[in-house]
This record gives C-alpha cells, structure tokens and sequence, in this order.
C-alpha cells in the first residue's frame, strides 16, 4: 500500500519521570513517525467554488451593497468581493462616534464577526441604496469610521445625502445612528 504514512507509536509500559528541582513531572507517551515508503504525490490544490452574489442579495449576515469592479482596490477578475451591510442599524441611536465604533466591531451576526462603521464612501455608498437596502432613517445623521482630525468624524444625512463633519462626543453631538459593514 502506497502514499500514506505508517505511525509508530511506542508505548511505554511506566512513565517516564523527570525530576528538576525537585519537583516530578510525567512525560507525554513518545510518538514517532516512520517516512512513507514512496514520497506521497504533490496535494491537488482545490479552489473554493466562486461565490455570485448580486447587489441586494442576502449574504455573510447582511445585505450585499456593493460588488468590486474592475479598478477597485482589491478586485480580482472571476471572484466576487465587495461590501455588505447589516440589515438593521445599531439599537441605541444616541451612540458616540467611539461607542458606535465599538460596537459595530464587536458585532456578530449569524456567527460573522469583522463588521466595522462604514468609511465615507461606503456610507456615500449605502446613501446611493438606502432604497435596496431598507430600514435606514430619515432625518438621521449616520456615523462613518472616517476622522477628521482626531475630534470630529465624518457623518451623512440620509435625508439629502449631506456631508457632516461632526463632534465624536460632547453635549452638541445630537442624535446619530450607526450601520455596521463588513467586507466579503
């Protein structure tokens, strides 16, 4: 029989102790590992079938709302990538930039972690589809991941697709929502 590996395992009939500054410890069984009688042939590399998912498509725990195009950083010709986003906004609507931010990174939804607040042009961009998308508020301002010199950041109404350059935190923050993404 060919191609497969025979293991030897040596038992030994008293465990074996080591004594060091005297205190005893056990030692593990000893395991060894023959060589293949014939070197096993090169593995077979298997690609994961391509993942197509369209725009609006429910994937990962969201919603898919953006699919790489030929220029965009990260496009590879014959597999989908892109951005998806969370089906709801974050429960609490009167988040700090900070708090937004962190909890839209310890989210998980359906077992997929790696959500994050959207950059400003993926907010830019769930603006453009926040028809597709749904449940997104009008008359809210939306939280981007995006600084602006380390006490502001960049937030979007979703009323007319404004740009915002907003407190992180303090009594003039008013009320901003948050809706995680992720990458796929």
């Amino acid at each position: 029989m060919k191609n497969f590996l025979k293991v030897l395992v040596v038992r030994v009939s008293s465990l074996l102790m080591l004594v060091h500054g005297g205190v005893a410890f056990a030692s593990p069984p000893v395991v060894s590992v023959a060589p293949p009688a014939v070197a096993p042939a090169a593995p077979v590399a298997v690609a994961p079938p391509a993942v197509r998912v369209n725009v609006g498509d429910a994937y990962c725990g969201g919603m898919v709302v953006y699919i790489l195009q030929p220029g965009d950083p990260g496009y590879s010709a014959g597999e989908s990538h892109g951005l998806i986003v969370a089906k709801e906004d974050l429960p609490d609507e009167t988040l700090s930039w900070r708090e937004a931010k962190a909890a839209a990174e310890r989210l998980e939804i359906s077992g997929n972690k790696g959500w994050s607040l959207p950059d400003e042009r993926e907010l830019s961009l769930l603006y453009q589809n926040k028809d597709l998308v749904g449940g997104f508020r009008e008359f809210s301002y939306y939280w981007s991941g995006s600084e602006v010199g380390g006490q502001k950041a960049v937030t979007l109404d979703f009323y007319n697709g404004d740009k915002v350059i907003s407190a992180k935190e303090g009594a003039m923050l008013g009320v901003r929502r948050a809706r995680p993404v992720r990458k796929f």
